[in-house]
């Protein structure tokens, strides 16, 4: 797979180069030379790819469905709010609970 942050720059260097052909005086090749060098200056941290993995795109129209398995359920006190054990796809379930829980999560604790 490839750099696409260095692909974006490239890009961008060769457009820069196009702009300096066409810009000729002082100043907008001035302005230019510093765009330049806020492109090709080393910078260090860490490079977020963007990309959309199959799945997600999937779970936009496709949601995960809870299903409650009554043999497993452990019931305290029925007056009470309660907490509930999910099991499944890491993925799929942070994207249900994000579509049927959101704001009123305090805690999720993911096992490996």
């Amino acid at each position: 797979m490839s750099n696409l942050s260095q692909k974006k720059r490239n890009e961008m260097l060769e457009y820069l180069n196009h702009l300096k052909e066409i810009h000729t005086d002082d100043e907008s090749r001035m302005h230019l030379e510093k765009i330049e060098t806020a492109l090709t200056e080393k910078k260090y941290g860490l490079v977020w790819e963007e990309h959309e993995e199959e799945v997600d795109k999937k779970l936009v129209h496709n949601i995960p469905v809870f299903r409650e398995v009554e043999e497993r359920k452990i019931v305290a006190n029925e007056n009470e709010d309660f907490n509930f054990l999910l099991e499944g796809d890491n993925l799929h379930s942070l994207k249900l609970l994000e579509k049927t829980h959101k704001g009123r999560i305090d805690v999720i604790y993911i096992e490996m």
